[in-house]
């Protein structure tokens, strides 16, 4: 069954349960962060929410998965999205600094102990 497009989550392209999966996990994972503004908390929970909404659909159809396996996966997306994002920015300037030596070496990229 779809869901109805008169939804907010409906309006923006996105489905209401990969929404509400992803605040979830964002609302979690802020219990393991001290050092978040009221803002900044209500920015990651929108964060998760909305990284949840927009690609865990798209996981869910590329790789043909079942609608509680794409709520799970939404789930962790907005638990991991606050830190995962920071992360892939990180590696997008690197590339934008230097792309053939990026897409030469990706080992040379990881972070050293």
């Amino acid at each position: 069954m779809t869901e109805p497009a008169s939804t907010v989550a409906g309006f923006l392209g996105v489905k209401f349960a990969a929404v509400i999966a992803g605040m979830a996990g964002a609302v979690i994972s802020l219990r393991f962060i001290d050092d978040l503004s009221v803002f900044g908390r209500v920015l990651a929970v929108l964060t998760g929410a909305l990284t949840a909404g927009y690609l865990s659909p798209a996981a869910g159809q590329w790789l043909d998965l079942s609608q509680p396996t794409e709520n799970a996966i939404a789930f962790v997306l907005g638990l991991t999205a606050m830190n995962a994002i920071p992360g892939l920015l990180k590696l997008s300037e690197k590339f934008a600094a230097d792309p053939l030596s990026f897409i030469r070496a990706p080992h040379n990229h990881r972070r050293k102990d």
